[in-house]
């Protein structure tokens, strides 16, 4: 049991995480909220679930500015690690 809580956490950690930098791209609360922690054979998952496609377009957008971001970026700060 004390797995299961710990797991869970892990996944609620990781949820509202993914919700902020979400909302940050400019997707709606009330879409960011369809997130999920799941708990599936012990391990943590997150479940994104359907976007509309415009919010998919500005996900897809978000993500592909932080990897640009992420190419010129030389500092050291590491990113976090979520492991599950």
């Amino acid at each position: 049991m004390v797995k299961h809580k710990s797991t869970r956490a892990e996944a609620d950690h990781t949820v509202a995480l993914l919700r902020a930098a979400l909302e940050r791209a400019g997707i709606p609360e009330c879409e960011a909220a369809r997130v999920r922690a799941l708990v599936i054979g012990g391990r943590a998952h997150v479940g994104i679930g359907a976007l509309p496609v415009g919010s998919a377009v500005k996900l897809s957008n978000a993500l592909s500015l932080a990897l640009v971001k992420g190419d010129v970026d030389d500092s050291s700060a590491a990113p976090a690690e979520v492991t599950g």
